[in-house]
């Protein structure tokens, strides 16, 4: 049975500053932790803005639902859907359906690389948006360094809509700005499998 990461747990496996942070991460966020619905913090959020993406809701209606949910989510979801807005003022964009996708490492670790949102600005640029959801907290840096091997992946996994002018992008929902990278900023892509192998050893030891 191969190792499951979503985009989200690799790109924050990927912000931890040290070796510690990334172990620890793995041993009590993600190993034995399997994903329920029910416990997922972010899920309402994600698909609220799938809804608006697919014009079933309005931004009114987005801000709306962000301040009615309960007390111990509201704060966080109030700035990121405020983020959100942000980037949808500064890019007016228009949302296109976008295809399942995942990148393997052999037998041994799959990670998904499914963007969220697929975006066409008002100058015809075509983005695949992966939303960022997270709190910040000390042991972690998300900055463009730690953020190309995971652009660097959803390149590769997602070749066919590459291919049709598309450029993959992290949407850092804690500042509302948009992270991309031209071809030649991606990574080589034995840094992504040195990195693939490294959550194999450690989550062989843990």
């Amino acid at each position: 049975m191969p190792i499951k990461l979503s985009l989200t747990q690799f790109i924050t496996f990927k912000s931890k500053v040290s070796t510690s942070a990334r172990i620890n991460y793995l041993r009590t966020q993600v190993k034995g932790n399997d994903y329920s619905p029910a416990i997922d913090y972010w899920r309402p959020l994600r698909s609220k803005i799938k809804q608006f993406a697919r014009g079933e809701i309005t931004e009114n209606q987005l801000q709306s639902f962000a301040s009615s949910v309960p007390e111990n989510k509201r704060k966080n979801y109030v700035k990121d859907t405020r983020n959100f807005l942000y980037f949808v003022q500064n890019y007016s964009p228009n949302f296109f359906e976008v295809n399942k996708a995942s990148w393997n490492f052999g037998d041994r670790l799959v990670i998904s690389a499914t963007p969220e949102l697929g975006v066409k600005n008002a100058n015809g640029e075509k983005y695949l948006i992966k939303n960022f959801y997270t709190v910040k907290k000390p042991d972690d840096k998300l900055i463009k360094r730690n953020i190309l091997p995971s652009l660097t992946l959803m390149q590769f996994a997602n070749q066919d809509t590459i291919k049709q002018g598309a450029t993959p992008a992290i949407l850092n929902l804690r500042n509302g700005k948009l992270i991309t990278a031209t071809p030649s900023d991606l990574i080589d892509p034995i840094e992504l499998e040195i990195d693939a192998q490294q959550i194999i050893d450690i989550w062989d030891k843990i």
